[in-house]
Order: C-alpha cells, then sequence, then structure tokens
C-alpha cells in the first residue's frame, strides 16, 4: 500500500509544502540487518561445512572398500597358486612372504598396479579335521593365506583345509 501524501500549508506565509511521511513499519524492512546477514552465513557455512564433511567422509571410505577388495583379490591369486601345486609340495609354501610392492604372479604383467598396495604371507599347518557326523578323522594341510598394508596390518585372511590324497 503506498503511504498517502499529507500537504501542509502555512496561511501566513503563503506558501505550500508538500511532505510525504511513511510510517516506520515500510521504512525499517527495506533490506537485510547486519545480525541477520551474519545468521545467514552462519547458516550457509555450516551447511557447506556438513556437505563437504560427508563427502570426504564418503571418499575415505571408497578408498578403504578399494583396499580391501584388492587385498581379497590378492589373497585368492595365492590361493590358487598354492592350491594348485601338488599335495607333497605345499608344506614348502610355509613362511612364505610378499612385502607390499613386490607381488609378482606366473608373469609379471598378470597382476593390476593395485596390488602393488598389499602383501601376501602363507602359513600351512599339518593335522587332522574331525568329520563328527560321519565319525571320521582326515589328515591333511591348513593354508592360510594373509594380505597385509604396509604398516602390517592384516586386511584379509583366507583358510582352506587340503585333505590328503588317498593312494
Amino acid at each position: 500500500m503506498e503511504p498517502v501524501p499529507i500537504h501542509i500549508c502555512r496561511i501566513q506565509a503563503s506558501s505550500c509544502r508538500v511532505s510525504h511521511r511513511r510510517s516506520r513499519s515500510t521504512s525499517s524492512r527495506r533490506g537485510l540487518t547486519l545480525v541477520e546477514s551474519l545468521l545467514a552465513s552462519a547458516l550457509l557455512l555450516t551447511v557447506v561445512t556438513a556437505v563437504l564433511s560427508a563427502l570426504s567422509a564418503g571418499y575415505q571410505h571408497a578408498r578403504e572398500a578399494q583396499g580391501l577388495v584388492t587385498a581379497s583379490l590378492a589373497a585368492e591369486h595365492l590361493m590358487a597358486q598354492v592350491t594348485s601345486d601338488t599335495y607333497a609340495s605345499i608344506p614348502d609354501w610355509n613362511g612364505w612372504d610378499e612385502s607390499p610392492g613386490s607381488l609378482v604372479g606366473e608373469s609379471e604383467s598378470d597382476l593390476p598396479g593395485l596390488f602393488a598396495l598389499v602383501g601376501r604371507r602363507v602359513l600351512v599347518e599339518t593335522g587332522e579335521h574331525a568329520l563328527e557326523t560321519l565319525q571320521v578323522l582326515v589328515s591333511g594341510v591348513t593354508v592360510t593365506i594373509e594380505s597385509y598394508d604396509d604398516t602390517g596390518r592384516v586386511l584379509t585372511r583366507l583358510v582352506r583345509f587340503i585333505p590328503e590324497p588317498q593312494a
């Protein structure tokens, strides 16, 4: 609503002045106050910080997952090598260790570049497993493959029992 101009006339000076008065409610709401601007800036800063923190956490989780998947693949790759060997030569793998950055496969080009981030070790134990439902003891070897990072933290552990072949 437009304010109505008030005409003030003075008869003595025979002049008429026109003054425009506006109500206080409309003149004080022309823009944002300093406090409102500071509050809006603080709210915006909080929202931006929360979004950037969520993105950073998501990136870190993705990198961790990539490392775990790589470690699992490296362990499975080595388990396939060990278990494809003859049963008599499996104990020779005991104590075998590849530090991070030194992984090799059958050929130099068969391992992806991410495998360089993990190391692998093998532990072979001879023993027996009981099959209680059949009441049978099975002799064999337990092969444990561990994949670890450059700090020594174990990322993946695979354990497989390989029964001794019957003659």
